[in-house]
């Protein structure tokens, strides 16, 4: 079962070859997303889960950029980038975004990068995205959601046990969290290898 705890052990140890590992398995699915957040010149974002940084190179300089993320370790690495690359408008946090700390509607946009399915609750996490979202604001999901094939699915809840040690499940449903969260899908795209995983633009409600 992943715990807070967990993940953040986890996570702090991938914190040292993260890059070496994910950065050209994901980047597919990083620069779709931000092509599907569209970002525009004054706009607030926030990045769930910003890891090492990967992301942060890609958005625009005339947007403010937060990033949270519950490792430490990871935020090294990703305040690295910042201070080599000079991001004057990137700034960081380690915070749990099952709890964060930012206000109600306080940005204009939110993306979550691999990391909805590496929470331990991640209805909690959606809810939190929704909540610092604007009203009618963008927010995108880059993640591995349950296949809709039944096949596929089964197999997936089978490997599911392991995959929890290394972080993550494989059986995160993204219907139920969709229409949990009164959300509006716009976009779907499928992207890295196998066409896995999904990047996903959704609209905020307007309530």
């Amino acid at each position: 079962m992943l715990t807070e705890d967990s993940v953040v052990k986890i996570y702090d140890r991938w914190g040292r070859f993260y890059d070496i590992v994910f950065k050209w398995i994901f980047s597919e699915g990083r620069n779709a997303g931000v092509e599907l957040l569209n970002l525009k010149a004054g706009e607030s974002l926030l990045e769930v889960g910003v890891g090492t940084g990967l992301s942060l190179p890609l958005y625009r300089k005339d947007a403010r950029i937060a990033g949270i993320d519950v490792s430490s370790k990871m935020l090294e690495k990703a305040q690295d980038k910042v201070d080599k690359l000079r991001l004057k408008n990137v700034s960081l946090k380690v915070m749990d975004a099952q709890a964060m700390e930012f206000p109600d509607n306080s940005f204009d946009c939110v993306t979550a990068c691999y990391v909805v399915s590496a929470a331990p609750d991640p209805h909690k996490v959606v809810s939190e995205i929704c909540r610092v979202c604007k009203p009618g604001g963008r927010i995108v999901f880059i993640n591995h959601f349950k296949s809709q094939n039944r096949v596929l699915a089964r197999f997936e809840s089978l490997i599911n046990g392991v995959c929890r040690n290394f972080g993550w499940q494989t059986t995160l449903d993204l219907e139920s969290l969709i229409a949990a969260n009164d959300l509006t899908i716009s976009v779907q795209e499928r992207v890295n290898i196998f066409d896995y995983w999904r990047a996903v633009l959704c609209y905020n409600s307007s309530k």
